[in-house]
């Protein structure tokens, strides 16, 4: 994983609205201080995430993760279909730029999947997201 923080230039690629913003949210920020964004409102960060530059992707996913993982996301059903839809965009647009952390997005899913129930996904509303998280795996493995 990369460890200097992303430069404004890896996080606003083409300078658009979307690009602004993520880059005005996250720019200089470390992991942990990207981390407590997604703990204040998870909903509304990952947006940035699907618009930033591959390389800071690749950075602040890990913030979004560490999310997802803590007791803080218990019940967060929301913070679960955005990131399903979040990993499905981005490798849908840029496969490839998802190849150096496929490791990591893959060990999420499966987390995700093991500790399904306590996300308290409705499944009127967002249908079964397991399926979808496997085949994420599946198409991960197979890259």
């Amino acid at each position: 994983m990369k460890t200097n923080l992303p430069t404004r230039e890896e996080i606003n690629i083409h300078n658009s609205l979307d690009e602004q913003h993520a880059c005005k949210m996250f720019l200089g920020k470390t992991l942990e201080q990207a981390e407590m964004l997604f703990h204040e409102n998870a909903l509304f960060y990952q947006e940035d995430l699907m618009w930033m530059g591959a390389v800071a992707f690749r950075y602040y996913v890990h913030a979004f993760i560490r999310y997802i993982q803590s007791q803080e996301s218990n019940g967060d059903s929301d913070a679960i279909n955005c990131f399903v839809s979040l990993l499905e965009f981005r490798w849908e647009n840029e496969p490839e730029e998802l190849r150096p952390i496929f490791s990591e997005l893959t060990a999420a899913c499966r987390y995700i999947l093991e500790d399904y129930k306590r996300f308290d996904v409705n499944a009127e509303i967002y249908g079964d997201l397991r399926l979808r998280f496997k085949d994420l795996i599946q198409q991960f493995s197979l890259k």
